[in-house]
Order: C-alpha cells, then structure tokens, then sequence
C-alpha cells in the first residue's frame, strides 16, 4: 500500500510532463509516419511498391526521429528537475522524507517513473508505427530489426539523460541549477578536450589538427551525452557511436545518485551546491574550464593566423587565462553565496 502510495505521489506531481511522453511519441512516430506514407501515395498517384525503396523509405523518418530524441531529452530533464529541484524548491521534500519510506526508495521512485513511462510510450508508439506500415501499401519495406534496435537505444540513451539529470538534482539545490548543469555537462566531455587541446598547442606546439583521427576523440564522443541524442540514429544505423557510453552514465550515476540523494541536507536548499566539501571544488573547475576558454577566445580574436610564431600566441593566450580565471574565481565566490529561489 505505501508503495503504491507513493508511485501516485510522485504520478500526481509531475503527471503534466509525465503525459507528454508519450505524446511526443506519438506525433514523432505513428502520426508523422501516417502523413508520409499519405504524402507518398498521393505523389506516387497509388502506384507500386517498388518506387520507393526500403532505404529512402526509413530515411525519410531519420529528421523525425531525431526532433523526436532531443524534445524527449528535454522532457526528461524538465521531469527531472521537477521531481526533485522544483520539490525542493516548494519544501515539498520535508514532506517526502517524513513518509515512511527510505530516501533511497523515494529516489528509485523518481528514477523508476520517468523510465516507465520512456519505455511504454515508445514501446507502443513503435507499435502503432509498425501497424501503420503493415496496413500501408508499403508493407514490404517493414524492418522489424531496425524498430527494436529504436526502441532499445533510444531508451538507454534517454535514460542514460534522465538519471544524470536526477543525480545533478541530488548535488545542486534548485531547479535552476540542476537544469543549467544537466544541459552544459552534457556537453562538457567534448568542450573540455576543444580548451585543453587548445591549451597544448599554444604552449607545446602540438598540432591538434588531426584530432578528429585521434582514439581519444571517438571516446570523448562516447562519454558526451549531447552527441548521443543528436547521433542516435547513427545508433540504430550501425555506425560508429557506441551505446556503452549513455549505459555508464546509467550504471555510475544511480547509485552515485542514491548516495547523494540520501545524504544532502535541507539547510543547503537555493545553494547551487549542496555539499560544502564539493565547492571548492566546483569554483575551481568552473574557474580553470572559463581560464582555458577566454584563453583561447582572446587568442582567436586577436591572432589572424595561428599558424604563426608560436610565441606571438602565448601573450594573448594567458592575458585572458589569467584574467579570466582570476574575474571567475571572484564571481564565484559571490555567487556560491547566494540562495536561489527557483
């Protein structure tokens, strides 16, 4: 009964965006594929299968599929940070810890509702698209294989997302900063690699333009979630980005969410870190990552030619490494001090 009790507690929360799963669904998938099809046999005036092939036929949908994947990744992270930044924002959460369950039940809870509502829309959605192919003229091209694997990867790779999202959630402690986090480190693994890689060319001369053939850039585009939401069909095609990477962030950030979940203290809510041990951290990262970047803004503006005299770049590189780390540092002291109220 309080399990029960407790699956309608978190329903009852976030049902708005809960329903939006599905519906997102649905519009990406089977109403876009009936249009299509629609579409096809009025250009074709209902002629033979044959005209159109089983490649352009699937390939029609890739932008679909892709709108489909990054407004899904949006709703989970909006999800995510209602469920927990936006209750702890409204004091919800003293409510929740005074029911009798454990913070990490509650916290698998929130993980659990989110998962099963991505995997039953798209389950079903691939079903209505797969029935609306079969009682299409097109039946022959359907690929049943290439459905699955849909399925398969587009729930990992969200739900590799969304419990990141909610981990950000367990260490930020507003709405705000769990949403503006998620979205920049999403993105970070390939960012920080840009600055650093950057940073070794300016000052040891290394050529950074083979990168793109390096191993190491194909394993920073693994661990980049960003990439995997807008290359996810390059998933399901078969080519080079590898599901592993969005299935670390789910076997990491669980139980590392867990932890935090279960530990943060109340009195630290509007802080944008919850954990006094991780701020120094946090302001030294956030430092050196703005240091590396306006070293390397400043260096591209004012410089024409990169290629030049190495040392003609050192001067503007660490005018704005000094003097941006240095202005970030104390902008991030002020800010840490602040209780944000969304």
């Amino acid at each position: 009964m309080f399990k029960h009790a407790l699956w309608k507690k978190e329903y009852r929360q976030a049902k708005l965006l809960l329903w939006l799963i599905p519906i997102v669904c649905l519009l990406f998938m089977g109403v876009a594929r009936g249009f299509l099809i629609w579409n096809w046999l009025t250009y074709y005036e209902h002629t033979y299968n044959h005209d159109v092939s089983a490649e352009s036929f699937y390939a029609a949908t890739e932008g679909l599929f892709f709108m489909r994947n990054v407004v899904l990744a949006l709703l989970m992270v909006i999800l995510a940070a209602s469920l927990i930044g936006v209750e702890r924002r409204n004091l919800q959460n003293d409510f929740t810890f005074s029911l009798p369950f454990s913070r990490a039940h509650v916290f698998l809870i929130k993980w659990g509702i989110g998962v099963v509502f991505l995997a039953g829309a798209l389950l079903g959605n691939t079903i209505i698209d797969v029935l609306i192919i079969l009682f299409s003229p097109f039946a022959d091209h359907l690929n049943g294989f290439y459905h699955i694997k849909d399925v398969v990867f587009t729930v990992i790779i969200i739900t590799g997302i969304y419990t990141f999202a909610l981990f950000i959630g367990t260490i930020t402690g507003s709405a705000a900063a769990q949403t503006i986090l998620t979205g920049i480190l999403s993105v970070f693994p390939l960012g920080f690699m840009a600055i650093v890689m950057f940073f070794v060319y300016v000052n040891l001369g290394r050529d950074i333009g083979n990168i793109f053939n390096l191993p190491i850039f194909k394993l920073v585009i693994d661990f980049t979630l960003f990439f995997h939401v807008v290359g996810g069909r390059e998933i399901v095609a078969g080519e080079y980005i590898h599901i592993w990477g969005p299935l670390s962030y789910i076997v990491v950030f669980l139980p590392l969410g867990l932890y935090c979940y279960r530990n943060n203290r109340l009195e630290y809510n509007g802080c944008i870190i919850l954990f006094p041990q991780l701020q120094t951290a946090f302001k030294a990262g956030v430092a050196l990552c703005f240091a590396l970047s306006l070293g390397m803004f400043l260096t591209v503006l004012t410089v024409p030619d990169l290629d030049s005299n190495r040392t003609t770049l050192l001067l503007p590189y660490y005018l704005g490494f000094i003097g941006g780390g240095l202005v970030t540092l104390v902008l991030m002291r002020k800010i840490m001090k602040i209780r944000f109220k969304v």
